[in-house]
This record gives structure tokens, C-alpha cells and sequence, in this order.
């Protein structure tokens, strides 16, 4: 059996509430205490549908690239800068910025950013999705001061993000992708034909498995009966260390190599999207995306 709080946060991650993904945690892993973590994955899904959230659930929707021309936003690095000019600023930055100019952070420093994140609103809209960026900084919605300067990191190499959400805050919507298309960190391409499209038309799928540490084509074979894991092995254990290749399936410690995978999103192209920061375990400063190492407490810059 999975773990209860690990498939309520894969579900929260994908867009499930938080109320929901607990519940359908709980009644899947009390109803299917043995299950494997496929059968597990598929049960999961019969619960949501039950409790009555079937577009979480995985019911029909349009492919990735349908999505992709019916909205403007899309898992691309090009897309984000565009939204970046396009996204609400902060209101000092309106005054000084023409219009389209790059988004500017409306804070300097750590400080600064305590005030700014201490005057956000707090009035959401009523059909409000939180964005793809919440779900990769989930401490954003958290807050506290224990992870202080990881927001302030999070929005200071994010502009556009910080002004997108401030939006959100006072009741917009969000201008940045909301279906989870830019948090996938699977080749497509690298798949064949056939499992690339199963995932294409079930975007959920894919983020499942990637969030359980599952190779996503050793996982659609596993689940369709095409492959079975050798006799008397942990299948759970089977699945998070090994991968499919066109030679057979070889070792691959599939939890490492998310922990490490940059977010290209669904269509690919989307490697660069988030510039996040790692903690340098040696010194316990902070690494940013571009190699400069900053204080872990006052979040300045270092020499």
C-alpha cells in the first residue's frame, strides 16, 4: 500500500483539494490495504470518480495538443517570457515600467519582501486554479518564517510569478498554465507511439507515476498486463528502480533522477521554466539556479 499523506500530496499536486485528495487517500487505502501500487493508482481513480471529482479522476479530456491551441499559455520557455511582459505588476513597478516592458520584482531584498508578502490580499475568486509555479513552490501558500527565504528566492528569480500572484491575491486569475502541463519531466518522445499518446490524453497519469518514482512506459505496460514484474520481487520497489528501454528493462533509480530531472512540461520544450534554488548540504548555503551562493538567513548574495 502507498502511503496516505504521499497520495494526498501527488493529488493536491495535480490539482485535487486538499479535502478531496485526503478523503479519496484514506478510503482507497483502507478499502485496498494489499493493493499494488498500480492496482492502488486505479482504485485511487474509482474513488475520486465516487467522491465526485471525475476531471480529477482522469475522465476525457482534450489532448495536450488541443490544450495547447485552445489556451494561450503554454509549457514553453518563449511562452513564459511573453507572459511575463503580459502579467499585472505591483503597483510601484506600474508607475515606472512601460507597458510590456519585463516583469520586475517589487521587492530589493529580504526585507523588503516581508512587507510585500504581508500586504497581499486575501480574496481568491471563486472558480480560482492554483497555478503550475504554486505546486512546484507549495511554501508559497504555507507561509511562515522557517521558509521565508525560500519564497523570497522563489519570487525574486520569478518576477513574473510574484506579480501573478499578487494578482491572484486580490481575486484574478491566474495568466500562467493551472493544468499541471509544465510539471511533467518526462520525454515523450522518448516513449513509443502509443503509450506517448495514452499520456497525452491523460496528463494526470504521467504525473502519477512520475510522483510515485515510476518509469511512466514500464508503469502503462505494467498496468495493461503487456509486462510483468519477475517472480517474488516487491512491485512497488520494482517499478521506482528500474526503467523500459527499446533492449528490455534495466536499473534505473527512478527516485534520483527526478529529484534531478529539470520540468520540461508536456510538449517538451519547457527545461528552464523554473529556476529553482538546492541547499549546498557542506555549508548550508543556498545555490541558485545560476551558481551564485547566497546567505541562507538574509538571502544576500555572498562573494
Amino acid at each position: 500500500m502507498l502511503d496516505i499523506s504521499q497520495t494526498t500530496n501527488l493529488l493536491t499536486s495535480i490539482g485535487v483539494s486538499g479535502t478531496l485528495a485526503a478523503r479519496a487517500a484514506e478510503r482507497t487505502a483502507r478499502d485496498h490495504p494489499q493493493a499494488d501500487p498500480l492496482t492502488f493508482l486505479k482504485e485511487l481513480r474509482n474513488t475520486l470518480e465516487q467522491l465526485g471529482d471525475p476531471a480529477a479522476a482522469g475522465s476525457p479530456k482534450p489532448t495536450a495538443a488541443a490544450a495547447a491551441q485552445a489556451t494561450a499559455y503554454k509549457a514553453t520557455t518563449d511562452t513564459f517570457s511573453q507572459n511575463a511582459a503580459q502579467a499585472p505588476r505591483a503597483a510601484a513597478a506600474l508607475d515606472t515600467k512601460p507597458a510590456g516592458a519585463p516583469a520586475v520584482a517589487p521587492f530589493s531584498n529580504l526585507e523588503e519582501f516581508r512587507a510585500w508578502e504581508k500586504g497581499l490580499g486575501d480574496t481568491f475568486a471563486a472558480d480560482y486554479e492554483p497555478p503550475d509555479y504554486i505546486r512546484v513552490a507549495s511554501m508559497v501558500m504555507n507561509g511562515g518564517e522557517d521558509t521565508v527565504v525560500d519564497r523570497y528566492m522563489f519570487f525574486k528569480n520569478h518576477p513574473e510569478f510574484a506579480a501573478d500572484y499578487e494578482a491572484i491575491r486580490n481575486g484574478q486569475l491566474s495568466k500562467f498554465p493551472t493544468d499541471g502541463s509544465t510539471l511533467v519531466k518526462s520525454d515523450l518522445t522518448t516513449m513509443s507511439p502509443e503509450i506517448a499518446a495514452y499520456y497525452e490524453e491523460h496528463p494526470e497519469a504521467l504525473l502519477a507515476a512520475e510522483g510515485f518514482s515510476m518509469d511512466p512506459t514500464l508503469a502503462r505496460q505494467r498496468m495493461t498486463g503487456e509486462i510483468d514484474a519477475p517472480f517474488g520481487v516487491n512491485i512497488s520497489e520494482w517499478l521506482t528502480e528500474n526503467k523500459w528501454t527499446s533492449g528490455g528493462v534495466v536499473a534505473e533509480n527512478n527516485r534520483v533522477k527526478y529529484a534531478n530531472a529539470d520540468y520540461i512540461g508536456m510538449d517538451g520544450k519547457g527545461a528552464g521554466t523554473y529556476k529553482l534554488t538546492r541547499l549546498d548540504p557542506a555549508t548550508g548555503n543556498i545555490i541558485n539556479f545560476d551558481g551564485r551562493i547566497y546567505d541562507p538567513v538574509t538571502g544576500e548574495p555572498k562573494a
